[in-house]
Order: structure tokens, then C-alpha cells, then sequence
């Protein structure tokens, strides 16, 4: 039975915590800062896709490990943080604000229907 946000139950969810921790762990570890996501995997016993998906949500944060890098989902470029890259990130912004600029420039006109 689904819980508050969690997909997960929560037995389930407790699980998932319980492998979130063991992979915050190993890598806040000074000897294991150069790690790469395939031997953190073969350490901790955790998927692959459960350790993106803790970088995706943003729990778990990989900037100061070079060695570690997941693809950006726009572009495919490596980075270690979310599941944007900077480049991305910096482009949508622009995207963003020229929207809003159009949609500003566009609402200001006033018609009248006499």
C-alpha cells in the first residue's frame, strides 16, 4: 500500500533507506572518493538504478567524487549532480526567461471590442 510520496510501502521504503545509508556511507569514506558507480555496486550490493536514482532526487550528492557520473537526461554529457548538466541547465534558463518575456510582451496588449 502506497504511503504519503513514497512508491513504496513501508517495509519497502525502509529497505530502500536502509540502501540509501549503506551507499551515503561508503562513499563519505576518504579512501573511497574515487569510486565509480560499478564498484559501488559490487560494495554495497545496491542497484545501479537505485544509486541514480538517489543522485536524480538529489539525496544523495556526488560533486566532490569526479569519478562518478551519471548522463545528463537532456544530453547525455556526464554530470554529478541531478539529472541536468550545468550546459542544460544554463540553456533551459534562457528558454525560460525568453518565454516569460514573449508571454509579458504578448499579455500587455489591450484590445477592445466596441
Amino acid at each position: 500500500m502506497k504511503q504519503s510520496r513514497s512508491p513504496y510501502c513501508p517495509s519497502c521504503s525502509e529497505v530502500d533507506f536502509q540502501n540509501f545509508l549503506k551507499v551515503r556511507d561508503f562513499i563519505r569514506e576518504p579512501a573511497n572518493k574515487q569510486t565509480t558507480i560499478g564498484a559501488l555496486v559490487e560494495a554495497t550490493g545496491v542497484s545501479e538504478l537505485d544509486i541514480t536514482r538517489y543522485i536524480h532526487e538529489g539525496r544523495l550528492i556526488i560533486k566532490d567524487n569526479p569519478a562518478m557520473s551519471i548522463a545528463c537526461v537532456r544530453c547525455g554529457k556526464a554530470t554529478n549532480a541531478g539529472k541536468v548538466c550545468s550546459t542544460c541547465q544554463a540553456e533551459m534558463q534562457q528558454e525560460l526567461q525568453g518565454l516569460q518575456a514573449s508571454v509579458n510582451k504578448t499579455s500587455a496588449r489591450a484590445y477592445r471590442l466596441d
